[in-house]
């Protein structure tokens, strides 16, 4: 048939087998309803599935039905507004289109992931021979020998053995041929400012990604690999992030990666400063450090930085638990200064405490210090979960927002408690003990086989003297321990929304909290 004959469809012959053209119309205006068949079906599945969830000894047992079907059913209408892209006559991926009055661009849904793995990386470890046996207890903590390449880069040989679950160690060359005129400073800059070349000029096969850090630094290496696979390793990208001290930033740049917390450098960006550093160090022997000399090379090949919150320089002095109590919504990837800060859990050893967080990182990194805010009793309590490190509990209702800002546990890198010092939102703790939070630390986190694939975190009182205790609520003081069950986080852990909790039992010493993607429209007040 040619177009226009019965009602303009096109031909179906070739498809339909040479049927009768009684018959081959009678399919033809057939395949509405069997298209409304297959989509009833698709729902009764999902309806069913649902179901089936509530009575299965599952994880997604604790989430409604109601949440199941609805998050299915958004899935649903998302892939059929995704094909109406494809279906309209521009298939550019670039253009910007308006589908139920809402602009969204193709790009930003459609967003590349690239293949990076940890063979890809190489590591760039800044160490001192003087510190180094007191410090590569830090570095062992991560570092993975049999997946991991990079190297531990000392002024000189140190004595003894070195250790076998360390990476391997190499010499910096020797930078006395460079100009450094800082009045105060230290020439070891030089040495730090050049092991990306150094490590570069090794000649290493396969290689996407050089990341730098201080042997005081522990690195997330899954979230890491994670947040590089978001940027195309042909192209010259600088990833790191700013000091969390206001003054260290004024003085040097809000715009220059702290090498300590750490950063990455794509290897087309590596390749082109190993040609040109060693003539722009001596065109600034005025700098400080190692970090505004490699910032200063890389701004002339005319890089900027690329921002990501979830590396911590921790240019802060005292208890770290404010920080990690409100991290930002992004991932972490490190922490510094481990020699500095406080034990990162009351009365542990720093040592004895990391290593408790990093049992409780290799269960799920995704989701590590990521804040869930939840309320309970009619809002008369305030929940503010780190999870994998601390809950906080508050007698009465504290905003999100207020909970979102970092409860000032600790100092500037100078001393200070002035606001004005941090670059970031901090909250003051209230002298009236009412209004401080109860605070319960992590004591384990596993992966509960029994619940399929739940994870599990179990977190203790941490008991204050008598004359800091609260003791205005009965009900918060007979609680010993909050354990939090959620599921793991898939590969949208950087999806700009937090994620919803909900408490399930509050019986004699326990709380019981369930975590989970928030519905449509949800509010994390408890509210709709």
């Amino acid at each position: 048939m040619a177009r226009g004959e019965h009602g303009g469809q096109t031909s179906t012959s070739g498809l339909l087998g040479g049927l009768s053209p009684q018959i081959e119309e009678k399919l033809s205006g057939n395949r509405k309803p069997c298209l409304m068949f297959t989509v009833a079906c698709v729902l009764s599945s999902i309806f069913a599935l649902s179901a089936l969830s509530i009575i299965t000894n599952s994880c997604e047992e604790r989430i409604s039905a109601s949440t199941f079907r609805s998050a299915s059913m958004e899935r649903m209408a998302q892939n059929y507004r995704m094909h109406s892209f494809y279906s309209s006559e521009d298939h550019s991926p670039s253009k910007k289109r308006k589908i139920d009055s809402e602009e969204i661009v193709i790009d930003d849904v459609f967003k590349k992931s690239y293949n990076t793995n940890l063979k890809n990386i190489v590591f760039g470890i800044a160490a001192s021979s003087k510190l180094w046996q007191s410090r590569k207890y830090y570095v062992r903590e991560w570092w993975q020998k049999r997946t991991m390449r990079g190297y531990v880069w000392l002024e000189t040989p140190i004595n003894g053995t070195w250790d076998e679950f360390a990476p391997p160690f190499k010499i910096s060359a020797n930078t006395s041929q460079f100009k450094y005129s800082r009045p105060k400073g230290n020439r070891a800059a030089l040495r730090l400012t050049r092991i990306v070349t150094e490590t570069f000029k090794l000649g290493l096969k396969n290689v996407d990604w050089f990341v730098m850090g201080d042997d005081d630094t522990i690195i997330f290496t899954d979230n890491l690999v994670r947040m590089l696979s978001n940027y195309d390793p042909k192209q010259m990208h600088y990833i790191g992030s700013h000091s969390e001290s206001h003054v260290q930033n004024t003085r040097f740049s809000y715009s220059m990666a702290y090498g300590g917390g750490g950063f990455a450098i794509s290897y087309p960006l590596a390749r082109a400063l190993a040609t040109t550093q060693d003539g722009c160090l001596n065109r600034y022997p005025e700098l400080f450090g190692s970090d505004d000399r490699v910032h200063a090379c890389i701004t002339e090949l005319g890089v900027p930085i690329t921002k990501n919150q979830g590396f911590h320089q921790f240019d802060i002095r005292g208890n770290p638990m404010g920080l990690l109590a409100a991290h930002p919504m992004t991932p972490v990837l490190s922490i510094h200064h481990l020699d500095i800060i406080g034990s990162l859990f009351p009365r542990k050893s720093r040592l004895v405490a990391l290593r408790l967080l990093m049992r409780a990182a290799r269960v799920e990194q995704a989701s590590m210090f990521q804040q869930t805010i939840t309320y309970a009793q009619q809002r008369r309590y305030s929940f503010s979960i780190s999870s994998g490190y601390v809950v906080r509990v508050y007698q009465g209702f504290v905003a999100p927002w207020e909970l979102e800002e970092a409860p000032r546990t600790f100092y500037s890198w100078y001393g200070s408690k002035n606001h004005d010092h941090f670059p970031f939102d901090v909250r003051e703790i209230p002298d009236d003990p009412c209004e401080k939070p109860t605070l319960f630390f992590l004591s384990k986190r596993f992966l509960n086989n029994t619940a399929s694939g739940c994870i599990e975190t179990v977190y203790l009182k941490h008991r204050l003297s008598e004359s800091n205790s609260n003791g205005c609520d009965e009900r918060i003081n007979s609680v010993e321990r909050i354990r939090v069950r959620s599921t793991p986080l898939d590969h949208s852990w950087f999806m700009p929304r937090r994620l919803c909790g909900r408490v399930e039992m509050w019986k004699n010493d326990t709380i019981d909290i369930f975590v989970r993607p928030c519905q449509q429209g949800e509010l994390v007040v408890g509210v709709h």
